[in-house]
């Protein structure tokens, strides 16, 4: 019987990206030392609850792969803010090697994880930030913000998007009441638009745009 890792192995092998394209050799060996590194970690931290490689792959990579293709051409660098375990932040840096990736977590024991991730992967593309995003300053017209698990995330919109201002792109995750939110909030220099996330039926990636 194959291991959840070698199980996790065969699925990216086989299985296709949202757009249809597919993981590359490199890709899919990344993505799956990163899945073996979350449930080393996950029994301390509880990192997740998703941990069987079928769901682990449909909602923490695929969904990350899908915020990935919504990325805008003139994003540099990309702020995942309440970073976690690292999705979507972690497999957008996997997918996009030529993007900085800050992954913004304010719990220490979190952060340390994706440190030593960050190390055992070998990406030299991601740095990790232990504060809380609201505290981040600089961020550059260059830049997405990717939002998916802060606890506590509906009242924290207009501190999401004031850390965005000046940002290109925020990528939003959660439900209808989230881009309901975010519309009331933002004025006529942002398009929002909604996308139904594969194999949800009430999940949305929000994608805020800043008009230039």
């Amino acid at each position: 019987m194959l291991s959840e890792v070698e199980q996790m192995k065969s699925l990216l092998q086989d299985s296709g990206r949202r757009d249809g394209r597919r993981f590359s050799e490199l890709e899919g060996n990344l993505l799956s030392n990163y899945y073996e590194f979350v449930l080393k970690w996950n029994n301390r931290l509880h990192l997740t609850t998703l941990t069987r490689p079928q769901e682990f792959l449909e909602r923490h990579i695929l969904e990350s792969a899908f915020a990935e293709i919504l990325i805008l051409p003139s994003v540099n660098q990309v702020w995942d803010l309440g970073s976690g375990l690292g999705v979507p932040g972690m497999v957008i840096a996997v997918l996009r090697p030529d993007l900085a990736v800050h992954l913004v977590e304010a719990g220490l024991n979190k952060s340390l994880f994706l440190e030593e991730a960050t190390v055992q992967l070998g990406l030299k593309n991601v740095d990790v930030i232990k504060s809380r995003f609201e505290e981040i300053e600089g961020i550059q017209g260059d830049s997405c913000l990717t939002v998916r698990a802060i606890e506590g995330m509906q009242n924290l919109i207009p501190e999401i998007l004031s850390t965005g201002t000046e940002a290109a792109q925020i990528l939003l995750f959660g439900g209808k009441n989230i881009e309901e939110i975010a519309r009331r909030l933002l004025d006529v220099h942002h398009q929002v638009e909604s996308r139904l996330i594969p194999g949800s039926n009430r999940r949305y990636l929000i994608n805020i745009i800043r008009s230039t």
